[in-house]
């Protein structure tokens, strides 16, 4: 099939929600499929006083068209268009977007352009226009979502029943190297973010009040953003690192102290290394973080729950043991990117808009 994907923007950083986007255009490729990438300076909705042809030129000056972070199947085309529309768009069988602004795009694209699918990896209000993203769930396309809770949220809005293509992990590379059993029980790895969603500075005051309970605390802190100032010694943070295989199979134990996620990928990823899992009682982790048996659930935004929670698989290492092998199997027989893909090839051979 001739499959374009659609991103709101041109992607510069790891991004989770674009890192899906592009794994499906490597493995569609691998497929047989022919990709083109379209990422959009324009979106509806949205609101620049940078001309659009000279935001063009930045990005084209800078060579952003291909990510840098993200290593691309060389046979798929990549480009950045001023906007997702007829014009810029070439034929295909099939037109996949995320991000609810694109939504609207899709809907006004010629059916030449290909049948329409919109894949929502997020209930994404956190920028405002609550109802624009609500009634973009009814444009007459064919609508994905990434969770269970996403599929429960969209039909309570809707009525309809959207279908559900999981996100999945790269085994291959995401591994268990080192067993749980071999690893230091105080060693516990977080994402560090900067966006208030994924609540890290509330993720660091857990550990401290951890620290001052089990001083042979050591911390693994990793993210995109420069290192947090004022990092105490039993904390070190690695940013961008190459070698992030390495450092789940390092940790015991991996923490996910968020507000709100679509799919979190770390703490599955972490799984997948063999890490047990402490994380907080939310959607994003609800697919494969089942309290007791893959994982410890938390209360959101309580520290002092999280750093008992922490503090439980430090103290218990069989529990520990236990969870991190149960939730290495479930991600292993689960979330599968094999599965996934075949999925949204079937999708895409099914519909009729």
């Amino acid at each position: 099939m001739r499959i374009s994907i659609v991103l709101p923007f041109p992607v510069t950083k790891p991004v989770g929600g674009a890192k899906i986007m592009y794994e499906y255009a490597n493995r569609l490729t691998e497929e047989g499929n022919k990709i083109v990438i379209y990422h959009a300076i324009k979106r509806p909705f949205k609101k620049s006083s940078t001309p659009v042809i000279l935001k063009q030129l930045i990005f084209k000056l800078r060579g952003v068209a291909r990510p840098k972070w993200f290593a691309l199947h060389p046979g798929i085309k990549s480009v950045i268009v001023p906007s997702i529309s007829n014009k810029y768009l070439q034929n295909a069988d099939a037109v996949i977007s995320t991000w609810w602004q694109m939504t609207y795009a899709l809907n006004d694209l010629a059916m030449e352009k290909g049948k329409k699918f919109n894949l929502i990896q997020d209930y994404e209000i956190w920028k405002g226009q609550e109802d624009l993203v609500h009634e973009s769930y009814h444009l007459p396309l064919n609508h994905l979502v990434i969770a269970k809770y996403l599929q429960q949220l969209v039909m309570e809005k809707t009525g309809n029943k959207p279908g559900i293509l999981p996100n999945a992990i790269d085994t291959n590379r995401f591994m268990m190297v080192k067993p749980p059993a071999e690893r230091a029980s105080g060693k516990i790895m977080m994402l560090y973010s900067e966006e208030p969603r994924k609540d890290s500075s509330l993720g660091l005051q857990a550990l401290h009040k951890l620290y001052e309970q089990v001083p042979s605390l050591e911390v693994i802190l990793f993210g995109v953003y420069p290192e947090p100032q004022g990092l105490p010694h039993w904390i070190t943070y690695h940013q961008r690192p190459t070698n992030l295989v390495e450092l789940y199979n390092e940790a015991a134990i991996f923490f996910s102290p968020s507000l709100g996620e679509g799919w979190a990928l770390p703490p599955a990823e972490a799984m997948a290394c063999g890490c047990a899992v402490v994380c907080t009682d939310i959607g994003g982790h609800a697919d494969y973080a089942i309290n007791k048996e893959t994982a410890l659930l938390t209360v959101p935004g309580n520290a002092e729950d999280m750093a008992d929670k922490l503090k439980t698989l430090i103290n218990d290492k069989e529990l520990r043991c236990e969870l991190a092998t149960a939730s290495n199997k479930l991600i292993g027989a689960s979330f599968s990117w094999k599965n996934s893909v075949q999925k949204l090839i079937s999708y895409m051979q099914v519909a009729d808009r």
